[in-house]
């Protein structure tokens, strides 16, 4: 066995004397001649276990194997019933090369173990120190043999298959605790959610699939496993899967769609929309006696609305066609409170979309008058009608509008996010160090999404504002950010053109290149938008923003450009360049989509 140092055990330097220390730095030189003398001296006026695990390993390496045995026999004296030493006996032999002594002397211990838990565990640990993981199976299957389901051990025998590689018992181990007392359900998602943030091959969550598979399939399989699947799915951002499981378990739990819509809405926050749509098209179709039929009609629109807006270009006939179903669906069920959201979507589509920026705050305004709302939808009412406000190039009525939410919800979600909106204003207006002010404030914000957006504006300006506390380049790119705001696409390209032709080197450049990308790709220019990315990467590949570039790029060449080979290169990139980025898990499951790894998923079809 190699010598590792690792194994050893650990003590602050300051604890240690002065021999100690020496002797500690002989063992790590590699000189064990020096080492062992003075361990010896050590060990015998103060036997702790880090001087112990020292000497012993120095007598190893030396190759005296006699005095090894010894000391653990001295250690075996002084500690009767420590399994601990045994194990180190056996070590000892192993590294002697008696390898039949060695497994007589480790089979001897199995045989002989005492009938109880702790018993079991002990000489596990201790086979594990030693790096015998094979022995501490056999010791845990002793156990589990001598136990039955009283202690079944499954949590130790999983973390041995871990250690070696075999993730398909691993997660046997897992799911049979599970089968066994689901009141493990919650512990085992922790272990299991562990192993698989550690699966650069998903050889782990493709073990786990195929096992849940194949148990829900068999007859009258407890519903656990398909929950647990529909877990699964949801941990590996695998919604359509998901949607899939939730489907099958609300028939069989009779949910009346609960499942489905709690996919729905993890689907529409992860901008999976295909899959939210099926979900709450799903819901609907059961019919208006359905406990979820309003709210799946009202998230069904809100999809719509969000695939009209969002992503590649701006769809105008869908949009048309959405305003259409909103103004009939809200016709149909009544301005009240439950049709609030509608009516907050359609005011958004036509202010910013359709240049109806009246009709928009019309009903704004009745939602803020309506009896029953809601202070807080109230108050998000009036952020919007401040956003419609700064649409239309009325600057201060929009800071008011903006600090009136922000005082009545004083810390407060609702009022960070006024607050944030009214600093981006002042930033848009190139009020700099005010807006840093308030921006610096908001970093410590309860909600995560405007923390992170208050952290980035606030890095944006303190790495680009001069010392005097203006920045020609930072106030044109704040000016284009407010023709961006306002969809004024043309005028926001022209300025940022302007800025990189006036400062060709400037360090904003990285932010430049993603602005104009990400306007190409509003306004239906793809080409233009793929080259700014990609030149975005090469230029600045250690850049905050190269990691978003890329998986940009991906998503173009797959869904516009139809270049696989291309998207999945790029998916590629990201997990080895950027595994950090929060880019990371869709790039995996994209990428896997690409390859063709649904053999695992069609198998689930064919099972229903």
């Amino acid at each position: 066995m190699v010598f590792n140092s690792a194994n050893l055990f650990s003590q602050q330097p300051h604890e240690a004397s002065a021999n100690e220390r020496l002797a500690d730095q002989y063992m790590r030189e590699g000189q064990f001649d020096k080492a062992v003398v003075l361990y010896e001296e050590l060990f015998n006026n103060h036997p702790t276990p880090v001087i112990y695990n020292n000497y012993l390993e120095s007598l190893l390496q030396l190759g005296e194997f006699r005095k090894a045995e010894r000391v653990v026999q001295r250690q075996q004296q002084n500690n009767p019933g420590r399994v601990r030493f045994e194990v180190d006996m056996g070590y000892v032999y192993d590294r002697s090369g008696d390898q039949r002594k060695t497994r007589r002397h480790f089979e001897g211990l199995i045989r002989n173990l005492p009938a109880f838990p702790m018993a079991v565990t002990d000489l596990a640990n201790a086979f594990l120190f030693r790096d015998y993981t094979d022995w501490a199976l056999q010791a845990y299957q002793r156990g589990r043999a001598m136990f039955g389901n009283a202690h079944p051990l499954h949590v130790e025998i999983a973390s041995i298959y871990s250690k070696t590689g075999r993730f398909d018992l691993m997660m046997e181990e897992y799911v049979n605790l599970i089968a066994f007392d689901d009141s493990f359900l919650e512990q085992v998602q922790g272990l299991m959610q562990d192993e698989l943030n550690n699966d650069p091959e998903f050889t782990k969550s493709d073990a786990l699939r195929r096992l849940l598979l194949q148990r829900s399939q068999q007859n009258n399989a407890p519903a656990i496993f398909s929950e647990l699947l529909l877990w699964l799915s949801l941990q590996q951002k695998d919604f359509a899967m998901a949607f899939r499981q939730a489907r099958v378990l609300d028939r069989r739990l009779g949910q009346d769609g609960q499942l489905v819509m709690e996919v729905a809405h993890l689907s529409t926050s992860n901008n999976e929309l295909e899959t939210a749509l099926q979900a709450y098209q799903w819901v609907v179709d059961r019919g208006n006696l359905n406990p979820f039929w309003l709210e799946a009609r009202v998230g069904l629109l809100n999809v719509k609305y969000l695939q009209a807006t969002t992503g590649y270009s701006i769809n105008y006939s869908m949009l048309r066609e959405v305003e259409r179903e909103y103004t009939k669906t809200i016709e149909e069920l009544g301005i009240r409170v439950q049709t609030v959201s509608l009516m907050r979507n359609l005011a958004h589509l036509r202010a910013f979309y359709l240049n109806n920026t009246e009709g928009a705050s019309e009903l704004l305004q009745a939602i803020i008058d309506m009896q029953g709302v809601a202070n807080r939808v109230k108050g998000e009412c009036r952020i919007e009608l401040a956003d419609i406000l700064l649409l239309q190039g009325d600057l201060w009525d929009a800071h008011l509008l903006y600090a009136q939410v922000d005082k009545t919800f004083r810390d407060d979600p609702l009022g960070h996010e006024a607050r944030f909106k009214n600093a981006r204003l002042s930033f848009y207006m190139g009020e700099f160090n005010w807006a840093k002010a308030q921006l610096d404030v908001l970093k410590a914000a309860t909600s995560r999404l405007i923390a992170n957006d208050a952290m980035a504006l606030s890095l944006l300006i303190q790495d680009h504002l001069e010392q005097d506390g203006t920045s020609v380049p930072l106030q044109m790119f704040a000016r284009a950010q407010l023709h961006t705001f306002r969809h004024n696409f043309e005028q926001a390209l022209q300025v940022l053109d302007s800025l990189q032709q006036r400062f060709p080197s400037h360090k904003l450049g990285e932010n430049v290149l993603m602005e104009s990308a990400r306007i190409h790709i509003r306004t239906g220019n793809y080409t233009a938008a793929d080259d700014l990315l990609a030149s975005l990467v090469v230029r600045f590949p250690s850049g905050l923003l190269a990691a978003d570039a890329t998986f940009e790029r991906a998503m173009l060449h797959e869904r516009i450009f139809n270049n696989k080979a291309m998207a999945m290169e790029l998916y590629q990139q990201i997990l080895v360049d950027y595994p950090g980025s929060l880019r990371a898990a869709s790039a995996r499951n994209r990428f896997r989509y690409l390859r063709g790894d649904l053999s695992i998923e069609q198998l689930f079809f064919h099972g229903l």
